[in-house]
């Protein structure tokens, strides 16, 4: 970290110990060994902090870019609903009306379609769909 060889502790080892003498020199060093820890878990602490919201302002830029699809999409569908209600009421427009009446001598009734002149037998176990008869089951 502060790119100090070992003969350069060394020197200064032996500098400290000609200072401090022999019996300052051990809890001269406990002291200095201390607060280099303490030093070290700071920075340690300051670095994990900074990586921490690094990695948040990722993420948040992250699930922006995922709320701007998600709105996209959404107003995609909006917009095809939209294209489906209007096809929808297109159709109910464009299909023609059905009258039913009894017939007066069978179990039979006619079915008569607006704007088309078709009759068309019609019983009650049976129904007409899409211009098919069915029989309902």
């Amino acid at each position: 970290m502060f790119n100090i060889s070992f003969g350069e502790i060394f020197v200064f080892l032996v500098i400290a110990l000609i200072i401090l003498g022999p019996e300052k020199l051990p809890q001269t060093l406990r002291s200095v060994m201390i607060k280099y820890q303490n030093f070290r878990k700071t920075l340690n602490k300051i670095q994990q902090d900074f990586e921490n919201e690094l990695e948040l302002v990722e993420l948040k830029q992250l699930m922006d870019q995922e709320l701007k699809k998600i709105k996209e999409n959404e107003e995609k569908l909006k917009a095809q609903l939209a294209q489906m209600q209007q096809d929808i009421d297109h159709f109910h427009d464009d299909t023609p009306r059905v009258k039913s009446t009894p017939h007066q001598s069978s179990a039979l009734t006619y079915i008569f379609v607006q704007d088309h002149h078709i009759q068309v037998p019609y019983h009650k176990d049976f129904f007409i769909q899409s211009h098919e008869v069915k029989q309902v089951a």
